[in-house]
């Protein structure tokens, strides 16, 4: 199975209402609230570390073979100025939290290095199906990718060992 890296339209605002399982690592979290100043229309969204998809996408996966991935609930909440920032000819969907949890060589989507890598099938289903508009697609590695990588690295680092020491 071939991979691309995903990087889906994005969004800006955790909402406040958001649970994290320990506020000391902000990427757990338990119940996800987001809150829209705007919408360009893509089905599918992130706000790091979480996946974002419209009722619409979410019902095709659920229908379809791909693999990786389960639904919740999330609380989406609109900016003031929202109706003044949105300016699509369409309704704001239902909104889901996509959890991935997917593996490489075995699943369609997989998150390493905190970046969406889906497979190519899957790619030319949300790209032939689906509004992915805003999202890039397989980018050219640049100088501050190494840099990320090795931040990345090291706070996987500091969690397993946080992990350790909690086991003992």
């Amino acid at each position: 199975m071939t991979y691309k890296k995903l990087i889906p339209e994005i969004m800006l605002d955790l909402g406040e209402r958001t649970v994290f399982e320990d506020p000391t690592h902000p990427y757990q979290i338990l119940k996800l609230h987001i809150h829209l100043q705007s919408w360009a229309g893509d089905d599918l969204l992130e706000i790091a570390p979480c996946f974002i998809v419209t009722e619409r996408l979410k019902f095709s996966l659920l229908d379809s073979e791909f693999t990786g991935f389960h639904f919740d609930d999330l609380e989406v909440t609109t900016d003031l100025y929202f109706k003044d920032n949105f300016h699509l000819d369409k309704d704001l969907p239902n909104f889901y939290w996509m959890k991935v949890n997917g593996v490489e060589n075995q699943d369609d989507v997989f998150i390493a290095s905190d970046h969406l890598y889906a497979s190519d099938k899957l790619l030319n289903s949300l790209q032939f199906h689906f509004d992915i508009k805003n999202a890039i697609v397989d980018p050219e590695r640049n100088e501050f990718d190494e840099l990320l990588d090795n931040m990345f690295a090291k706070r996987d680092i500091d969690k397993n060992a946080d992990e350790r020491r909690s086991d003992e």
